[in-house]
């Protein structure tokens, strides 16, 4: 049986920024993931109270603040700048940061490779400062650069949970970078993950989904990342059919279709598309 002994082998890093509303609900966006992952450092922040009477420790307790330390990429993408650091795009292409712009939290997801168990981890509230910006002039040998920002990890401010972790063989596991993993959450998944629609016999294309919440409802679709518009979609709780129209305009391929739910992880089929 395998031990953790050691943790070494960042990777799958992802983040889903945190929309938060009125009345301290808090929903996530899907996670994306953040290539050339190189190390994660965290310290446990959190203070110790003490209270003395009859000259001993009389009451003692301790806070968890979550963690503080930083994260360090090959390199930060412009998507996350965008997304969380508040970088904005011109109409010329340009990512331009503003002294002004307000950065946003995220979940930060992310795997150990040399875990036994391949764990894999979810911080709820992650709060980043902007990467350092380092670079130096090329030398007789080539050392990369990476980015770095401090990131400090608090307890989210609806269910006070601070990190979540899951290994192989539970449930959630295979779906874990879908959707950020919340406690208690329902697993869905496709009754068939590879579908075909021909344009000689066109038919719309139904997607078959099983939730283990049975008030669970698909809320949104995506093909090869673009959103479907809804008046080619008809949503049944989970399941979710695509309309003929929609699909004869495509051309022939393979296409990836991703469904969320109001509740637990997305799920991908792949749909072909053929003459």
């Amino acid at each position: 049986m395998g031990k953790n002994k050691v943790k070494y082998g960042l990777k799958n890093v992802h983040y889903a920024p945190i929309f938060e509303a009125e009345g301290d609900i808090v929903t996530y966006g899907t996670p994306k993931h953040i290539p050339g992952a190189v190390n994660l450092s965290l310290d446990a922040a959190g203070d110790s109270e003490q209270f003395y009477a009859d000259d001993a420790t009389y009451f003692e307790e301790s806070t968890n603040n979550g963690y503080e330390g930083s994260l360090e990429m090959a390199l930060i993408p412009d998507e996350f700048r965008v997304d969380i650091l508040g970088d904005t795009v011109d109409d010329n292409g340009a990512l331009i940061e503003n002294a002004d712009a307000k950065t946003k939290k995220f979940a930060l997801l992310f795997e150990f490779d040399g875990d036994a168990k391949k764990t894999r981890h979810v911080l709820y509230r992650v709060i980043p400062t902007r990467p350092n910006l380092e670079s130096e002039t090329r030398t007789g040998t080539k050392e990369p650069k990476t980015d770095s920002m401090d990131i400090t990890a608090r307890p989210a401010i609806d269910t006070r949970d601070v990190k979540a972790k899951i290994t192989q063989d539970t449930t959630g596991y295979d779906n874990f970078f879908s959707a950020v993993y919340l406690k208690d959450a329902p697993a869905n998944s496709v009754a068939i993950g590879t579908l075909t629609f021909s344009k000689a016999d066109p038919a719309d294309v139904e997607i078959d989904v099983t939730s283990t919440v049975a008030t669970n409802a698909a809320k949104n679709a995506y093909l090869s990342g673009a959103p479907i518009p809804g008046v080619h979609l008809t949503v049944s709780g989970v399941d979710v059919t695509i309309s003929e129209a929609y699909l004869t305009a495509l051309d022939n391929g393979a296409y990836s279709v991703m469904l969320e739910f109001n509740k637990g992880n997305a799920v991908t089929v792949t749909i072909n598309v053929t003459a």
